[in-house]
This record gives structure tokens, sequence and C-alpha cells, in this order.
């Protein structure tokens, strides 16, 4: 197989709001072939005229768990590098080739790098600075992932090993699959320096609609045995926060300042009243 290809999932659900931006994101990366699969759950807004457009390569899966739609694509793969890519987010031309060129330097089984987040209509909000990868464990037992879930590949021998995402999640199954590749003894690497994807944020994404759902999942997930939490679990946390408040501090400002935007046609209008 070779190291200079990786094999990406796209799962979708009428998802022609945002695919485009998605699927030109993987037809842009430098320096990396990439062979895209969508997996489709039965669209019928145009998604599929989107597929066909972008000249990529769709399957049929039935709806239901998205984690299921991943898992039937990356059963077509043949690279050697893996990941998946919601329909809504996009990477930054040179992502895949950074990280596939520090997995192969550190012979690292997953790696990962840092996100921007941005809202519905592509607007940049803030970044989020990943953690070290001997921060994981412990930022898990307390119940948060270090690194953004799209910004992240793995190797297929530790997905084979691993036997996938585990359908019996619908919604955190990419949690369950870290943890379950750090209790296995699996390398990870961290890539430093700009972020390699961006994350879209909005109101319809399920982390949203479906919060009671998913707050059961994640306490099975972080209750099962092996996640106990440790006194040093919080000296990391702390870290990792204090890594994070440059971005903090500029996503509290952005918001403040979009807020005192947002708020001015309202105060020009009572202006006009008086």
């Amino acid at each position: 197989m070779n190291s200079d290809s990786i094999s990406c999932v796209v799962p979708t659900l009428n998802s022609a709001e945002t695919l485009a931006t998605t699927l030109l994101s993987l037809k842009s990366q430098r320096d990396v072939k990439v062979e895209i699969t969508v997996a489709d759950s039965g669209s019928d807004d145009g998604t599929l005229e989107i597929c066909r457009h972008f000249g990529v390569t769709t399957i049929y899966v039935e709806p239901g768990n998205m984690y299921r739609a991943i898992n039937a694509g990356l059963a077509q793969s043949q690279s050697e590098w893996l990941a998946y890519l919601n329909s809504d987010d996009w990477l930054y031309p040179d992502s895949l080739a950074r990280l596939i060129e520090l997995g192969d330097a550190a012979e690292a089984e997953v790696v990962y790098g840092n996100c921007d987040y941005a809202d519905w209509s592509g607007r940049f909000i803030y970044s989020f600075a990943a953690a070290k990868p001997d921060q994981l464990a412990s930022l898990f037992r307390l119940k948060r992932m270090g690194f953004a879930q799209p910004a992240a590949i793995f190797r297929r021998s530790l997905y084979q090993r691993l036997g996938g995402f585990d359908e019996s999640y619908r919604f955190k199954a990419d949690a369950d699959f870290f943890i379950r590749a750090l209790n296995v003894g699996a390398r990870f690497g961290s890539l430093a320096g700009p972020p390699v994807c961006c994350f879209r944020v909005h109101e319809q994404q399920l982390s949203i609609r479906r919060r009671e759902m998913i707050e059961e999942e994640g306490r099975r997930i972080f209750g099962a045995p092996g996640m106990r939490l440790r006194a040093s679990d919080w000296l990391t946390l702390a870290q990792w926060r204090w890594k994070n408040l440059p971005h903090y501090l500029i996503r509290v400002a952005r918001a403040s300042l979009l807020s005192r935007r947002l708020r001015l046609p309202r105060a020009i209008e009572d202006y006009g009243r008086r």
C-alpha cells in the first residue's frame, strides 16, 4: 500500500448545502492522492448530483447510523491511511500531506492536528489547540477529547485491529475508537503548527439536536472499566486549558464584537424614533 495516499469517507444525508465545500477541500489536497467515497443514506436534495459533478464514488448505506456508513465506506478503501470527514467540515490544502509525513516519520498509528471552528456560512469563530499525545488519556478520563475528529487520520492496520467503529454507538463512536486505540498501545502523533481542518458549528448538528442521547453514550464510554480518574488528570486539564487560553480570549473578544455589531441596526432604529 502507498503511504502517500489516503482513503477518506464522507457520510451524507441531504448534505447538498455544504457538501461541495467538503469535497473541494479533499480534491484540492496537495502532494497526496485522496481516494474519496461518499457513503450516502438516501439523500433527495441534490447531494448525489454534487458527487457526480466532482466525480466521486458513492455507495448507499441504510440510514440510521453514521458509523455504519463510515465502516461501509472504509471497507472498500485501498490506502494505508484512513480518515472520515463530515459533510459540513473541510480540510486545508496541505493538511493530509502534513499529517501523513508526520505519521510516517514518527511511525504513528494515529496522527492529529489543530482545528479551526466556523459558523454556518464559513466565517471563522475560533481555533482549538490539540492536546499532546501523553495528555489524551487524562482528558478522556475527564470526558474530554483532546483533539477534533476531522483533524485526525489513522492507519488501516489499527482500524482493522480494533474492528472499525463500534456501531452500537450513534454519536460518539469516534471517542470510543480513539480510547480503544490508546488502550491497545497505539502510537499517537500530534502535528504542531497551523490548523489542518475547519469544523462548522450550526444548530442542525447532531451534537445539538440529540444532546441527551449523546450524553448517555458518553456515560457508557467514559464510565467503562479503566476510565477511573487520577489526581494528575486535573493538572493535565489545567495545562491544556492554559495552552488554549489565547484562543479562548480571541473567541470571547470576537463574540463581543459581533454582538455589538448585531445590535447596531436596532440602535440606529431606536435613535430615529427619538
